[in-house]
C-alpha cells in the first residue's frame, strides 16, 4: 500500500514520514493553509531520503509555472487539481523531471452523487485514454476547497467508477488512522493520501496520528 503524507511545511515532519515508513511526502503550491513556496521546499528536499517521493500539489494549469517551482524545489512528482488537462499533462512530461504525474478526480461532498456520477464516470475514461498519468487521486470537494477538505466522500458509491480507472488509484479526503482501513477495504486503491488527518494543526503533523495512520493503512495491504 503505498502512503503520502501530504501538506507538509516542515523537515522534521517530512523526515519523520520516511522513518514510519511514507513512500511520499506533498507539498502544496496552490493557495491555503498549507501553502508552501518552492524556495522553503528546497531547504528541505536535499534533507530527505532519495527513495521518498517529493509531491508537488498544483491548482494552476499553467506549466511553466509548475515546472519552475518543480525544478527550484526538487520535486520528484506533480499532482494536479483541476479538469484534467491533456495538454498541461504532455507538455509536463517533456519540461520537468518530475516524472510522477497524478491526475487529482475531485467528488463533491456538497453535492448529490447521482447529480455528479456521470461527470465523474466521463473524466475517468478521458484520463484512460490519454495515458499520461502513473495514477488517479481521488479527493473530497467542497465550493470553496478542492482539496485538504477533512470531509470523506461517499465510498460505497464512488468505488465502481474507481475500479474502471485504469491508471492506479489513490485514495484521499477526510481519511485519519480511525477511518484509512475501512476506506481501503470498501475502495480497494493502489494508494492512499493524507493531510488534515495526521495534524495537530494544519501544516504540522502529529507523530502519533502518522504512525497510527500508516500502520492502519499498511495493515489492509494485500
Amino acid at each position: 500500500m503505498w502512503v503520502k503524507i501530504c501538506g507538509n511545511t516542515r523537515l522534521d515532519d517530512c523526515l519523520l514520514a520516511a522513518e514510519l515508513g511514507a513512500d511520499a511526502v506533498g507539498f502544496v503550491f496552490a493557495p491555503g493553509k498549507r501553502t508552501v513556496t518552492a524556495e522553503a521546499v528546497a531547504a528541505i528536499t536535499p534533507h530527505l531520503p532519495q527513495t521518498l517521493e517529493k509531491i508537488g500539489v498544483f491548482t494552476t494549469h499553467d506549466a511553466d509555472t509548475i515546472t519552475r517551482a518543480a525544478q527550484a524545489a526538487g520535486l520528484t512528482g506533480i499532482q494536479l487539481h483541476g479538469a484534467p488537462d491533456r495538454d498541461l499533462l504532455k507538455v509536463l512530461l517533456e519540461t520537468t523531471d518530475a516524472r510522477k504525474l497524478i491526475q487529482v478526480l475531485h467528488w463533491r461532498t456538497d453535492l448529490p452523487a447521482p447529480q455528479q456520477r456521470d461527470r465523474f464516470a466521463r473524466q475517468v475514461e478521458t484520463v484512460n485514454s490519454w495515458d499520461l498519468v502513473e495514477a488517479v487521486l481521488v479527493d473530497s470537494q467542497t465550493a470553496s476547497v478542492s482539496g485538504g477538505t477533512g470531509t470523506a466522500f461517499d465510498w460505497a458509491f464512488v468505488g465502481p467508477f474507481l475500479r474502471r480507472s485504469q491508471p492506479p488509484v489513490i485514495a484521499a479526503g477526510g481519511l485519519r488512522p480511525a477511518t484509512v482501513a475501512a476506506a481501503i477495504s470498501v475502495l480497494k486503491p493502489w494508494g492512499v493520501d493524507v493531510s488534515s488527518g495526521v495534524e495537530s494543526a494544519p501544516g504540522m503533523k502529529d507523530p502519533e496520528k502518522m504512525q497510527a495512520f500508516i500502520a492502519a493503512a499498511r495493515s489492509q495491504a494485500h
